[in-house]
């Protein structure tokens, strides 16, 4: 069973248009097949012995800070548990909070060019040990944290300056540089599990691709 209620307000901000979007729901979840995650693979337990639910509010401001190029914010908190063996626990992709941004605007005194940041700060994932549960005793990963920045230029204007006319079958082409994860921080994907002699696991962080360049043409037809 799930109920979800939404609303939209626009408005007009600094003479620029925005709307904020929200949204709360909330999920009466029975009969699950209580699951574990294992670095890639996902352990079943193979009956439907639990319940829980899941609520969560999320929020997201879309707005014009520079005209004609489109900016957001989001919010989104979310809260959910299931019981196994009568212990109370969170789901697996239980993420407790996310704050996401994506900011554009163009370059100084060059229009056709333009300057993209995004940015992401999310809550850490439960990971339990390799053949145990949630019910045993679970931990949380490290918070996701990583900020993007983008340069786009327009080769190819969505109308030709020469006749003022739209293109016929290309409306406009844009060749952009990314760098992911700017600031080369380590996010962590999964655990790597060591057991020692005395039969004690320690848990060694695998990290997440850390930062990279890519290149990149949009074509819009």
């Amino acid at each position: 069973m799930q109920f979800i209620i939404g609303s939209d307000y626009t408005f007009r901000a600094f003479n620029r248009p925005f709307k904020l979007s929200a949204e709360a729901y909330c999920k009466a979840l029975s009969r699950l097949n209580p699951y574990e995650i294992d670095n890639l693979r996902i352990v079943y337990a193979g009956d439907n012995s639990s319940s829980g639910y899941a609520a969560g509010l999320d929020l997201r401001l879309f707005g014009e800070f520079v005209p004609g190029s489109d900016s957001w914010l989001s919010l989104s908190v979310m809260k959910s548990q299931e019981t196994i063996n009568g212990v109370k626990v969170p789901l697996p992709n239980d993420r407790r909070y996310s704050v996401a941004l994506y900011f554009t605007d163009y370059f100084p005194r060059i229009p056709r060019m333009k300057v993209n940041l995004r940015g992401i700060f999310a809550d850490g994932l439960p990971v339990t040990m390799p053949h145990s549960t949630r019910d045993k005793g679970y931990f949380r990963t490290s918070p996701y944290k990583r900020v993007d920045i983008g340069l786009a230029y327009n080769i190819l204007p969505e109308i030709d300056n020469a006749d003022g006319r739209r293109r016929r079958f290309i409306n406009s082409m844009w060749l952009g540089v990314d760098c992911f994860n700017l600031f080369d921080i380590s996010n962590v994907g999964s655990y790597y599990w060591v057991k020692t002699a005395d039969d004690v696991s320690y848990a060694v962080p695998n990290s997440l691709t850390r930062r990279m360049l890519n290149v990149r043409l949009t074509v819009d037809f």
